[in-house]
């Protein structure tokens, strides 16, 4: 990567590839693969690869003849990525500028990161940019929270005992519930044959209470709102109540999480 991180920004990283890639993302990775259309020999990019979970998955598939690269703009993520998996290129950048040449990749990839990105539609066009001719294109973006309603209990909760600006901060990932906005990112990008497929998939974690901490000590604090340990505390003392109807005869907490996988390809 070769790009100089703070202990900081890797403890998150590490964090998010402990705590949210096992619980949530690990399981996506395997139909993304799919709806990419990813072989051996094959050159994949991962677009937002965050620790790097859809990429490793990539590397699998592609063998040693193919070629994976991960970029995002967390330095602290791409450093974790590169310990776990060092023969991955990794790459600080963003979708709205990906520094490639036209027609790269045979296959690109972006999961859970489309919500995030500032240009939807030039990222878009960027990704379709760096695609060869007929190559394809996979984009995960989660459902609306009404279908997500481990979640959706979890912004209840803040909404109630925190804030509405902590509750809407949690909504954030849900905003493209609605596909329409990435499908017409993609048509606008001149991408074809373009479907959509929403599936779902189980998720869990240890217990209510580290579900709802990740939230309050990793999220949370991205959008400058930083609780005390009184208010954690207070909050974290209700999260098994809010989650008790997804919690297990041994507390552990499991869920089903519903998301969209968007597919397109390059016609030229």
């Amino acid at each position: 990567m070769g790009t100089t991180v703070s202990q900081a920004e890797l403890d998150a990283g590490r964090g998010y590839e402990t705590l949210f890639v096992p619980a949530l993302f690990a399981p996506w990775t395997g139909p993304m693969i799919e709806a990419a259309g990813v072989v051996e020999g094959a050159h994949v990019l991962d677009v937002a690869c965050g620790s790097g979970v859809l990429a490793r998955q990539a590397l699998l598939r592609t063998g040693t003849t193919g070629r994976v690269v991960g970029v995002d703009p967390a330095t602290g993520m791409l450093a974790a990525a590169e310990e776990v998996e060092p023969a991955i290129e990794w790459r600080r950048g963003s979708a709205e500028a990906l520094e490639f040449d036209d027609g790269t990749f045979d296959c690109v990839a972006s999961q859970f990161g489309m919500m995030f990105f500032q240009d939807r539609p030039k990222a878009a066009a960027e990704m379709a940019r760096v695609m060869r001719p007929e190559g394809r294109l996979a984009i995960a973006v989660w459902d609306s929270i009404d279908n997500n309603p481990a979640y959706g209990a979890v912004i209840d909760l803040l909404d109630a005992e925190v804030s509405q600006a902590a509750a809407d901060a949690l909504r954030l990932p849900y905003c493209l519930g609605d596909p329409a906005d990435v499908t017409s990112a993609l048509e606008q990008a001149g991408l074809s044959a373009i479907a959509v497929e929403t599936r779902s998939e189980q998720a869990g974690f240890a217990d209510a209470r580290t579900m709802v901490e990740a939230e309050l000590r990793g999220w949370l604090p991205l959008f400058d709102i930083h609780l005390d340990e009184d208010q954690i505390a207070d909050v974290l003392g209700k999260s098994e109540r809010a989650l008790a109807s997804f919690i297990g005869p041994s507390g552990k907490i499991a869920f089903p999480t519903s998301a969209h996988i968007v597919t397109a390809r390059k016609s030229q």
